[in-house]
């Protein structure tokens, strides 16, 4: 059986030095990769990241401390043992303010290195399994524990703390995006920004002025600096391009030119600006299909698929249907403040029946439309609406006894109501700012509330 080799990062310009300390570690049962310098130690890091780090201060080019920086920024859990033949005091304390796990000086004990590198590579063992346990539980409880979602899990923990680029694959509405914030919240870019991009919504002749920004003057109306979204995330950030198959050939040239030059300029300007970020992307089409048809670019679909998850569409895991129906149903009582209520088994047959075209999105739909309708356990009547046009309330044909007009009337009339409660969840119960979402004002939306049923609900940050 094999056994797992911890792996330890030499950084040192000292060949001789890199020599005796590689075959000190690998006696204790190390595995070890070096580099001569702080640009590629940090190079190596990006690509693969190792338990630990023994980094030398003094080096051409780039030097221990801002080596020690940019460690520290692609991976802040990352325990980093800095070895000098210069120590000093003020150096040690320095070292361990920016994040040093460790401060030896040379010449070392062999046994005092080795016990110090071993006590680094344990703590990350227990931080990346505490991070571990609670991806866990996160994704069991946002997206439930069907054996499809265990595997899913697993492939998210496998890939999270590394700096890989990610390619999420999965129908709409299944929860690409809960995926891409979890690969950022579990990574070693935590602390950093996560920047959303909707390529879709991205107009080609723009896609410049969005990905990198603009400098004032550049054009005609640009009357002050645009930030583009790959500068807001710049400095060791992750971005998430949401249907990424949506993107104009233009923008892919752009954005393939980008990752690999590591650099962006905005448009007007002269000086480029580095480039350290981890990209996530979503697409609810099989992009490796339309690689290979010329509809997107190989070139960028190899940059980008450095790992691919498949995020499996709701009816592949029916398991999970009754414990996310409870939790929508749950979550959308509390923002009416309404007492709880459950769910028949006829209305949970007829949900596990049901093909869910939408995905998770339409059964928290269904379920948030029955909260408003119900009075303590939703029935199989408070779903056939809803179920019989693909989530949305069914639309009759019209008859000798219902009056067309009277049928559209009812259709405008359910938009409405779903429309109004849909704002005061966004705005986090407070009706003032709900109504500034709707665009009308304060007493208008307190009457449509309080008609679509939600009007005794209790402010909430300060609402009215």
């Amino acid at each position: 059986m094999s056994c797992w080799q911890p792996t330890v990062l030499l950084v040192d310009d000292d060949r001789d030095m890199r020599w005796v300390m590689r075959n000190i570690l690998v006696d204790a049962g190390l595995n070890v990769v070096e580099a001569d310098g702080g640009a590629s130690g940090l190079d190596l890091a990006t690509r693969r990241l190792p338990d630990a780090v023994l980094l030398d201060m003094r080096m051409p080019g780039l030097g221990g401390d801002e080596v020690l920086r940019r460690f520290q920024r692609i991976d802040p859990g990352l325990p980093v043992i800095v070895v000098t033949a210069h120590g000093t005091i003020p150096g040690a304390v320095g070292a361990i303010r920016d994040g040093a796990f460790e401060y030896i000086t040379k010449p070392f004990r062999n046994t005092h290195l080795v016990e110090t590198v071993q006590r680094a590579v344990m703590r990350r063992s227990v931080t990346r399994r505490a991070t571990a346990s609670g991806l866990n539980a996160t994704i069991a409880t946002i997206m439930g524990q069907s054996p499809a979602i265990q595997t899913l899990t697993a492939q998210i923990e496998a890939i999270a703390g590394t700096n890989y680029s990610v390619v999420i694959q999965g129908e709409t509405g299944v929860g690409k995006e809960v995926v891409a914030r979890k690969l950022h919240k579990y990574g070693p870019r935590a602390n950093r920004p996560l920047v959303v991009v909707d390529c879709g919504a991205i107009s080609e002749t723009l896609t410049d002025n969005e990905f990198f920004g603009h400098e004032k003057g550049a054009y005609t109306g640009a009357s002050e600096r645009h930030i583009g979204c790959f500068e807001a995330a710049a400095e060791g950030g992750t971005i998430f391009l949401d249907e990424v198959g949506n993107l104009a050939p233009t923008g892919q040239k752009a954005l393939l030119r980008t990752l690999e030059e590591h650099t962006l300029r905005r448009i007007g300007a002269t000086e480029q600006i580095k480039l350290d970020v981890r990209i996530i992307a979503a697409t609810n089409s099989d992009i490796s299909e339309r690689a290979k048809s010329g509809c997107f670019r190989e070139d960028l679909y190899f940059r980008l698929a450095e790992y691919i998850i498949s995020v499996p569409p709701l009816r592949s895991r029916r398991e999970d249907i009754a414990y996310l129906a409870r939790r929508f149903l749950t979550q959308a009582r509390e923002t009416l403040s309404r007492p709880p209520a459950d769910i028949a088994q006829g209305a949970l047959d007829l949900l596990h029946s049901y093909s869910w075209p939408g995905n998770v999105r339409e059964l928290r739909s269904v379920m948030r439309r029955a909260a408003l309708t119900l009075s303590d356990i939703v029935m199989p009547e408070h779903l056939a609406c809803s179920l019989s046009n693909g989530g949305a309330p069914a639309v009759s044909l019209p008859s000798a006894t219902t009056p067309f007009r009277q049928q559209v009337r009812r259709q405008v009339k359910a938009i409405e109501r779903d429309a109004v409660i849909a704002a005061l969840d966004q705005a986090g119960g407070n009706k003032a700012k709900a109504a500034r979402l709707l665009g009308i004002d304060y007493k208008t939306y307190r009457m449509k509330l309080k008609i679509a049923g939600g009007g005794q609900m209790a402010p909430a940050n300060g609402g009215k």
